[in-house]
């Protein structure tokens, strides 16, 4: 039996004490219009998660907590196109991380990706009975209760946080030396990217973590007073206020009209945002991929494809003073002449067509050229 509804009519903690108590098997599905996460049950107990974010990737979530390194993650994925066996599996096949520790991550993965869903003011939700992935899963076995009462804690301490830090585009500012009494390589990663310019969401970024993971570090900082947080910077994405007063069809519109003009950024923030207006709609899901398609060629007629090799070009190296995005920086620090587009998506916890847009900007602005096959040089 499919059970359906909206977070805005039954809370988050009401849903997963309902499945628990009724012993459920089967697959949650919650879709807030940009990110869908999928929690699976047996008997009433979490046995995984997974979510359509790439930050919530094992990958990048061993990257983020400091178990991995880029170069581990791109060998992994490169030996799983091959195999097609499981990421973790082949981590513990070349010593990357021990089947303890996998499975200690894995367990911390799904439990994060739950708590972050108590932040969500709605979303669709849809359980469907005796549906699970057909892929064996390192079974977790994660009680419910548990689950509830610390989803419940962290939205306190959510709500604290936003308080001194209202903003991912927010810039930490360290005051003194930092205390590490309790860090962890994930916090010291986060805490090595404070460099009095960088905004929070360019440190998520560069170390492939979740926003709430980077604040809760500098929120430590700041309540010993060896952190501060000033000049946040204006939102380069549509606001709540403004999806709100728009339908999905003008977003389409103004996408297309983006995509004529070779805006593909505005374009696809654009197509972001009917999606989130129009979630269940399945012509506007058609509309958005077929729109999607239609910059992927227009980009890659362009030479930007998977096998093209990117390389700084001179005038990159004069880029300090420029204003780029958090995720140009991201780009332009990974690129070593060697490795190909394909590459840098599997280390990017960007969505690989988000990712290609931003190489397309880099080389119609002058700071990239494309220089061929990997295989060809």
């Amino acid at each position: 039996m499919s059970i359906t509804g909206n977070l805005k009519t039954m809370e988050l903690s009401e849903l997963l004490q309902w499945l628990s108590q009724s012993r459920k098997t089967g697959t949650l599905v919650i879709d807030n219009g940009e990110v869908e996460k999928r929690i699976f049950f047996e008997d009433g107990k979490v046995i995984s998660a997974a979510a359509s974010d790439p930050k919530e990737y094992l990958g990048h979530f061993l990257v983020s907590h400091g178990l991995i390194d880029e170069a581990t993650l791109a060998q992994a994925m490169d030996m799983q196109e091959e195999s097609k066996m499981l990421l973790g599996k082949i981590l513990v096949t070349i010593g990357a991380v021990s089947e303890e520790k996998l499975e200690t991550m894995l367990r911390l993965k799904a439990e994060e990706g739950i708590y972050e869903l108590f932040t969500w003011s709605e979303g669709d939700f849809e359980f469907v009975d005796d549906n699970l992935p057909e892929y064996t899963m390192v079974p977790l076995s994660i009680d419910i209760p548990g689950i509830v009462m610390e989803g419940t804690r962290r939205l306190d301490e959510w709500k604290k946080i936003r308080q001194r830090i209202p903003s991912p585009l927010c810039v930490p500012v360290q005051v003194a030396a930092w205390a590490t009494e309790e860090e962890t390589p994930g916090a010291a990663k986060v805490l090595a990217q404070v460099d009095d310019d960088r905004t929070i969401q360019e440190i998520t970024l560069q170390t492939h973590s979740s926003e709430f993971f980077v604040c809760r570090v500098l929120f430590a900082q700041i309540r010993q007073r060896r952190l501060k947080v000033v000049r946040p910077r204006s939102e380069g994405t549509l606001s709540g206020a403004e999806r709100e007063t728009v339908n999905s069809e003008a977003l389409m519109s103004a996408a297309q009209g983006y995509i004529q003009a070779g805006d593909f950024e505005l374009a696809l923030r654009h197509l972001k945002a009917a999606r989130s207006v129009a979630p269940d709609n399945q012509s506007v899901r058609l509309a958005i991929d077929k729109a999607e398609g239609v910059i992927r060629e227009r980009i890659e007629s362009a030479g930007v494809l998977l096998t093209s090799v990117p390389r700084l070009t001179d005038r990159a190296k004069n880029i300090d003073g420029i204003k780029i995005s958090p995720q140009e920086a991201f780009i332009l620090s990974r690129l070593d002449g060697v490795y190909d587009l394909q590459t840098v998506f599997k280390i990017s916890p960007m969505p690989h067509l988000e990712a290609q847009v931003v190489f397309w900007k880099l080389l119609q602005a002058g700071y990239i050229e494309m220089t061929g096959d990997a295989g060809n040089g």
